[in-house]
């Protein structure tokens, strides 16, 4: 009797413990880190992550190195010149754009499993969105052999062009994958399409038409830039989820950087805020936009019943109207001339029409944009008054568009970085941080790698001052 006691007792704790160990085996296993999710929830988790790249702390940087905002206080006063920057003020954008790269490759591999290839090819579109941009803020950067630790734990860097090439060719499979038909993109997870891969398609495009751009493809880009988003239904926003009663605003992370960094950052030296607008009236324009980007001294972060300022709410990230001013710039370079003038004319009023409807302004009144001619652009016309080339005097006026419609975006940036050489684009335009010239010595010209992957990849290539030209 006492042995089947104690036998009974051993086969009783066995199964105790077997049941214990079946409990907790995923105890610490963290259900937010990415080897623990399901597709829909990496398809969300890639599209938060990329977006927050997009508008966070090197967003902020670079609004300070083009005179979009001022750093006022603590390691913003320091970092609005740019030539107290260092590898450490990089590794937080270094960070969240290969983490977004990593997401992308591991949706793609949960697509893969379930054989979802629709899905698969939004994977694909965002490693190549993040790697392009990476690859257009830094030059040269780990992408070929990125994700692959087993095989390279340390990936070599790429060099720029390169990473460009790959870029392209991801997202023409991207396409491919979307307008698959197998697989869906489920609506609910989707933040900003609600699943439609069409919309999706239009993105891919606009991508591509984006980066080719950046690599002076033009012939490529106005292609692509005439398949992207073709109305402002496709406009891709960043979506800060929340309302205008829940605080901290939508989470906009520049709202909520002033709401914990109060005093750090502003705008009441930007040229942004303070000249450039003022210069954008003539008998054609009325250029009311300043209320959008700016209130008096600050970023506008605020909002109301029918207004909501460009840094408290969604942000543009992908558009029609970036898709019409890449057009009207692809023209422009592939013939600078009469002829190509025309062409250019014939995008950049369709946008002008677009402004001037209230697009992109906020809820703010809208200005007035009529269409121009050629004429005004010859010498003693109202754009210009200084009797410059009438090419050059178009190519300062997209330009300078472009300067104010990308405010709040990395375009801005890499619109500075990519012009420096270019002598089709007046001096003017690269010294854009004050009518009488840059505020500091040097130019920015490029973001610098951050420290955290000087010290964690043997094939790190060595630190390249944030002076030295990024494109040729």
């Amino acid at each position: 009797m006492k042995r089947n006691k104690i036998f009974i007792l051993l086969i009783g704790l066995l199964l105790f413990t077997t049941s214990c160990e079946k409990f907790v085996e995923d105890y610490y296993k963290d259900p937010n880190g990415i080897d623990f999710t399901v597709p829909e929830q990496e398809m969300t988790a890639v599209m938060l992550s990329n977006q927050f790249f997009q508008k966070a702390d090197g967003l902020r940087m670079a609004m300070m190195w083009m005179n979009q905002a001022t750093g006022t206080a603590r390691q913003y006063e320091s970092l609005d010149n740019w030539n107290n920057a260092n590898g450490k003020d990089f590794d937080v954008p270094w960070n969240q754009v290969y983490l977004t790269m990593t997401h992308a490759d591991y949706l793609m591999k949960l697509a893969e499993d379930e054989n979802n290839i629709t899905l698969r090819g939004l994977g694909k579109l965002y490693k190549a969105w993040a790697g392009g941009e990476a690859a257009s803020l830094w030059g040269d950067v780990p992408f070929s052999q990125l994700n692959n630790f087993d095989s390279y734990p340390d990936p070599v860097y790429d060099r720029q062009q390169d990473v460009f090439n790959q870029v392209q060719d991801l997202l023409d499979e991207a396409i491919d994958d979307l307008n698959s038909y197998v697989g869906i993109l489920n609506n609910q997870r989707d933040i900003y399409f609600d699943g439609n891969a069409y919309n999706w398609i239009k993105i891919a495009h606009g991508l591509k038409a984006r980066f080719y751009l950046h690599s002076k493809q033009y012939d490529l880009a106005l292609q692509e830039a005439l398949q992207g988003p073709s109305n402002v239904n496709f406009d891709l926003y960043a979506q800060f989820d929340s309302n205008d009663d829940t605080p901290y605003g939508k989470w906009n992370p520049t709202k909520f950087f002033d709401l914990v960094r109060g005093g750090d950052m502003d705008a009441s030296e930007a040229f942004a805020n303070n000249d450039i607008f003022g210069d954008r009236h003539n008998s054609k324009t009325t250029d009311t936009r300043k209320s959008y980007n700016y209130a008096n001294t600050n970023l506008n972060m605020s909002s109301g019943s029918n207004r909501v300022g460009k840094f408290f709410g969604n942000m543009p990230m992908v558009t029609y109207g970036e898709m019409l001013l890449i057009a009207t710039e692809a023209e422009l370079r592939l013939h600078p001339d009469a002829t190509g003038m025309a062409n250019a004319l014939t995008h950049y009023n369709t946008y002008r029409a677009l402004l001037e409807s209230g697009e992109y302004n906020g809820g703010y009144p809208a200005g007035n944009f009529d269409s121009y001619d050629t004429t005004d652009f010859d010498a003693g016309g109202i754009e210009n008054q200084d009797n410059i080339d009438p090419v050059q005097a178009f190519f300062r006026e997209i330009f300078e568009e472009r300067y104010i419609f990308f405010i709040g975006d990395y375009e801005s940036f890499i619109d500075f970085s990519r012009s420096f050489n270019d002598p089709l684009v007046p001096a003017y335009m690269k010294l854009h941080y004050d009518s009488n010239g840059p505020l500091y010595s040097g130019q920015p010209l490029r973001f610098i790698y951050p420290q955290n992957e000087k010290d964690a990849n043997a094939n790190f290539p060595g630190m390249i001052d944030i002076n030295t030209p990024l494109y040729n």
